[in-house]
């Protein structure tokens, strides 16, 4: 594409746009609602009249994996994940994945139909396949560098209502849903509380899937997206996008050298505090400074056990391995309570099965074997993030006075 025109664009539906070139190529863009039976049914209808020679999807090589492995969870493995720490990470992307089954199973579809459709249709047809979105863990990697802990808190709270949520949402919601007047105000209510997370999410992303449609336009083109892009890629494509903006935004922000330090300042300001306890002769403040350590890391973290119903056995662990790991960044409470449940109560295979299913609903949570080891892995966590801040000011104050 060396000379880059803006596209005429013209409404052919409420969910499809045209975009027309100077050189004769189309683009024909699909907004879908991702768990809409109708979105999947636009999809073929469209691919069948257009008859393109390119399909382009809102899918990388992660997502078109997991949407042609219905069964991914079976082969988690849960022990990897509480060591590598990413279990937080695991829920979030268990609860997203839940949420949407549970709204799709409501209206009788399978989540992602209308990708896969496209996919599938792609490979019946024989045209050109172009996985257009960003790489999921690129993603998330940049939304997690520029939220603020609090971002965090109120991202994950409202993952974790939605799927309650999901209970009122019918066709005609979805259907609301994709009109663009009410799109534009969801959009816009997004970046009033998150505005972060609408950059990461939403902007970056319009861009990414528009350059990436650009760079790969057939002749005809249908490009299927979620709805929500519609109006952010109509907009980047008024003008040619360059190779280096789509490299620029798949780069992972480095941690800033305060966040890489943080966890080892806590640890050192506390073990300091002791050797100046003992250093000083004051031995008893020393030892009842110690004590309060111990009971309210220990305390908080087994108190997080219990909330997460874990085997009784990691009570006892939590309360021994929190007043260690709190002063161990490499290794933190919830890694020990985690491993000890799962070692404890090993999940069974119905329990992977079944596990998207049993995260739809809060009891869920705890009656699955494997869901119920990531409780016991985030709050054993919490519990003890939780007691260190109580107590440290607390072994400050006794071994000053």
């Amino acid at each position: 594409m060396n000379e880059y025109t803006k596209a005429n664009v013209e409404k052919i539906s409420q969910d499809v746009h045209k975009l027309s070139f100077a050189d004769g190529r189309e683009l024909h863009l699909i907004g879908t609602a991702h768990v809409s039976a109708d979105s999947a049914r636009l999809v073929e209808e469209t691919i069948h009249r257009v008859e393109p020679d390119t399909i382009a999807v809102e899918l990388d090589k992660q997502r078109l994996e997991v949407l042609q492995n219905r069964k991914r969870y079976e082969n988690t493995d849960i022990i990897e994940i509480i060591k590598k720490k990413r279990a937080l990470f695991f829920t979030a992307q268990l609860i997203m994945s839940a949420y949407q089954k549970k709204i799709a199973k409501k209206l009788g579809v399978t989540p992602g139909a209308e990708f896969k459709k496209a996919v599938d249709l792609s490979g019946e047809l024989k045209t050109k396949l172009v996985l257009a979105d960003r790489d999921l863990a690129a993603t998330l990697k940049r939304l997690i560098r520029k939220m603020t802990f609090w971002d965090k808190i109120k991202a994950f709270a409202a993952l974790l209502f939605a799927g309650e949520a999901g209970e009122e949402i019918d066709e005609e919601k979805i259907a609301e849903l994709k009109k663009s007047d009410t799109l534009t105000a969801l959009i816009a209510e997004m970046g009033e509380i998150m505005p972060k997370m609408k950059q990461v999410i939403l902007d970056e992303r319009d861009l990414y899937l528009a350059g990436k449609i650009q760079q790969h336009l057939g002749q005809k083109t249908v490009a299927v997206v979620g709805a929500a892009h519609v109006p952010g890629i109509i907009r980047s494509f008024e003008r040619k996008i360059s190779e280096e903006e789509l490299k620029e935004i798949e780069l992972i922000p480095p941690a800033s050298k305060m966040i890489k330090i943080l966890p080892w300042i806590l640890p050192a300001a506390v073990l300091f505090f002791f050797i100046y306890g003992f250093a000083s002769g004051n031995s008893e403040m020393t030892g009842k400074a110690a004590i309060y350590w111990i009971l309210i890391n220990g305390v908080l973290t087994s108190i997080g056990c219990i909330l997460a119903l874990g085997h009784p056995l990691t009570i006892p662990a939590g309360f021994f391995a929190a007043p260690i790991t709190s002063l161990n960044p490499m290794i933190g409470a919830g890694m020990v309570t985690g491993l000890v449940q799962i070692l404890l109560v090993r999940p069974k295979v119905k329990d992977f099965e079944s596990a998207a299913d049993d995260a739809s609903t809060f009891r869920g949570w705890w009656r699955n074997r494997l869901t119920r080891a990531l409780l016991v892995t985030i709050f054993g966590s919490l519990g003890s993030a939780i007691g260190t801040f109580i107590a440290f000011p607390l072994v400050v104050k006794l071994l000053l006075s």
